[in-house]
């Protein structure tokens, strides 16, 4: 795996397995979707230095550090998940599409008419 990809790139790269357990049955699937890979609990969280200075007591941390999965509202593992790509969007039924899904299909056009304009005027 090359480690000059972004971070939450190379997490999304990992699709995990799932296991659905019933009463008679366990079945195993790969996930459609990729789920980044969640860090433990108790790991202090990189980057946060520049705020929390880091305490000179090793009992007391100052940095903030991981909480375990269940602690989190269930929107922060929304957050990592790719939004669709104009291919999609433009695939997609008008009826299908969400406002938000609407929003990022104009975006994505105005920002590739931005684009050939520019390449038009050699800029």
């Amino acid at each position: 795996m090359n480690s000059s990809q972004p971070l939450l790139r190379r997490l999304l790269i990992n699709r995990p397995l799932h296991l659905t357990t019933t009463s008679t049955t366990t079945t195993a699937h790969y996930s459609s979707t990729p789920t980044p890979l969640a860090m433990k609990p108790g790991t202090p969280i990189p980057g946060l230095t520049s705020i929390y200075p880091p305490s000179k007591d090793p009992n007391n941390p100052t940095a903030p550090t991981a909480l375990p999965r269940s602690e989190y509202p269930s929107w922060v593992s929304q957050l990592a998940e790719a939004p669709p790509t104009l291919a999609k969007l433009r695939n997609m039924k008008m009826e299908e599409a969400s406002d938000k899904d609407m929003r990022r299909y104009l975006k994505l056009v105005r920002r590739n008419l931005i684009k050939e304009n520019n390449a038009i005027a050699g800029i």
